[in-house]
């Protein structure tokens, strides 16, 4: 038998093996279709994968950002095709390949068509306007007619017990009439009102009158010289005062005892006693020149003379005030 140069087998064998047997065939690997629109529906699977998307709050705005998503795919796929990665990819291409500056425009845009609405704390001054308006609507309801409120001394009261209407004070025609604050000065002979010195302290009592309560107070009680008198009593409950350097009480008895007297035929007649010839006439029917009578009691219970001095001592005059049922009715000079 003949024998083969080893060179020749080596090539004999070369030739049968297939030196690309191991390399796969382009044929035989399976291809996907670029040319597939990625507008589908994504499956329940991959949604859920993706979070928000999966959730019943998404399902109604699904089909509308889906079909938004082919209406953008639709004219890119003739410059760039679709690169498979889903429903979700394709929105994050857009993004990507957004322009900032087109966003930015439209946002500002969007913020200067839009109404802005600012919300504000009403000041003080508001407060106090909307109070005032609430002050006059409360008060349209309260004067439906127009008519405004009577004042408070007008006002009766209802029912059963509710007495009669409340009275303004009566004007004062006496010579107190005069109204002064507490720790005024007064000349000699004048008499004033001080209600404000109700409540405070008015010196010494030295001397009380009838049943009515008149009483007499010295603001510096052993002192000679002029100061301040008070006296309390009197029906609206407001002290009055004088200056006087000593001063005291005389009840109507003891007037009628030196006035019917002898010498009451050389005593003056003033202001102080007609006065209390008018009051003398209601109370005990009796005429001008006539006692009191059996009656002088009721008069020492409501009235009451007040005698000031202006010296301590060596007077030739004085005055005189005439006082009944809680009203300063008369003052006199007397000598």
């Amino acid at each position: 038998m003949r024998r083969l140069p080893v060179i020749a087998v080596l090539v004999i064998l070369s030739a049968c093996s297939d030196p690309l047997g191991s390399v796969g065939r382009l044929t035989d690997v399976d291809v996907a279709d670029i040319n597939v629109v990625a507008a589908a529906l994504p499956e329940p699977e991959e949604t859920a994968r993706e979070g928000f998307l999966g959730t019943s709050a998404a399902q109604g705005a699904v089909p509308d950002a889906v079909s938004d998503v082919e209406g953008a795919i639709e004219p890119a796929q003739a410059s760039e095709p679709v690169q498979a990665g889903g429903f979700l990819r394709g929105l994050i291409n857009r993004a990507a390949n957004a322009d900032p500056a087109a966003a930015i425009a439209a946002d500002v845009a969007k913020s200067q068509s839009e109404p802005v609405v600012i919300e504000t704390t009403p000041t003080t001054s508001a407060a106090a306007a909307e109070q005032e308006q609430a002050k006059v609507e409360l008060a349209a309801l309260r004067e439906p007619t127009g008519q405004q409120d009577e004042p408070a001394s007008k006002t009766r009261r209802g029912g059963l017990f509710g007495g009669a209407a409340k009275k303004k004070d009566a004007p004062r025609t006496g010579p107190d009439t005069r109204d002064v604050p507490f720790g005024t000065t007064l000349a000699f002979g004048e008499i004033a009102r001080v209600c404000e010195a109700r409540g405070k302290s008015l010196g010494t009592k030295i001397d009380t009158s009838g049943r009515r309560g008149f009483t007499l107070y010295d603001s510096k009680h052993g002192i000679r010289d002029k100061r301040t008198y008070y006296v309390t009593g009197f029906g609206d409950n407001c002290p009055r005062q004088f200056t006087a350097a000593n001063a005291l009480f005389g009840t109507p008895s003891f007037y009628e005892l030196i006035r019917f007297s002898p010498a009451g035929d050389h005593l003056p007649y003033a202001a102080t006693d007609k006065a209390y010839d008018k009051v003398k006439s209601k109370l005990c029917s009796a005429g001008k020149n006539k006692p009191c009578g059996a009656k002088i009691g009721k008069m020492d219970d409501e009235a009451a003379f007040i005698s000031a001095y202006e010296y301590h001592e060596h007077n030739d005059k004085w005055k005189e005030f005439f006082v009944h049922d809680g009203k300063v009715l008369a003052s006199a000079v007397k000598r």
